[in-house]
């Protein structure tokens, strides 16, 4: 694990602030190349990217301090400034991103669902950039295994507990499912049926994913909506699913009806 990846001079690049940057930029050129093909303003993209990445990482942090761990934060508040520590969740960053990207497309006149549709498979990309840098600072971590692909870790700086004990490398899963989920949802963005279809397959694939991934976590800070049963992600994420799911068969349906016509 390598939490700080180099200095310079006095100020440290930590891992995970470097992948997240890294993402951004990659996401943002890969999606201003194709936006021509969609019909998408390459410069509303250029102004609505900053405002997705900010609300992003505002809102993976609000959700973990406010949602998983209140009562921690109340009683160390300066601690909300840890990010080096870890401590963001997914799912609170893609929340409130959609909230600001619906405002900025009503205030501007854009499809809202024409746009998102656009941009959820490069959602997928920027999250696998995201699990290197977890996997980097060594948060999100899994829990102890015999698997010979267990990953033991040594760096006093990571953010890993227990030290020097082979765990789960749930970053690394995480990674490998989100790339499979990049593929397929950025091919069905250029052969949908329906607009909207591309936003519900990430809908429907994200959280299988996420929700058995999450019975290999082994970090402490997560959140329980049942305790030691459900986690707070895995309870979005079968929210999630389900209704992308019902969504996309009538959907389905709809579009192979009106195309027999």
């Amino acid at each position: 694990m390598h939490p700080i990846l180099f200095h310079i001079g006095p100020i440290p690049i930590y891992g995970y602030g470097f992948m997240l940057a890294t993402g951004f930029v990659v996401c943002m050129y890969l999606a201003q190349r194709d936006s021509k093909y969609f019909n998408i303003s390459a410069q509303k993209l250029a102004d609505l990217f900053p405002l997705i990445i900010l609300s992003g990482a505002i809102g993976a942090r609000l959700f973990h301090v406010l949602v998983e761990r209140p009562t921690y934060f109340y009683e160390h508040p300066l601690d909300v400034f840890k990010l080096w520590d870890g401590g963001v969740t997914f799912y609170g960053g893609l929340i409130l991103a959609i909230i600001v990207a619906w405002i900025y497309c009503k205030k501007h006149k854009i499809n809202v669902l024409a746009l998102f549709d656009f941009l959820i498979p490069y959602v997928a990309l920027g999250e696998v950039f995201g699990r290197m840098g977890c996997f980097l600072a060594g948060c999100c971590h899994g829990v102890p295994t015999d698997l010979p692909w267990g990953i033991a870790i040594t760096n006093p700086d990571s953010v890993t507990r227990p030290l020097g004990i082979p765990l789960h490398p749930t970053q690394l899963y995480q990674i490998a499912w989100n790339i499979l989920t990049f593929i397929i949802v950025y091919r069905t963005s250029w052969r949908k049926k329906f607009i909207g279809q591309s936003l519900l397959m990430y809908g429907i694939m994200y959280p299988i994913g996420r929700s058995i991934i999450e019975i290999f976590r082994g970090d402490s800070i997560r959140g329980y909506i049942i305790d030691g049963v459900i986690t707070t992600s895995q309870g979005i994420s079968i929210v999630i699913f389900v209704t992308c799911i019902s969504i996309f068969i009538i959907r389905h349906f709809k579009a192979n009806k009106n195309l027999k016509k």
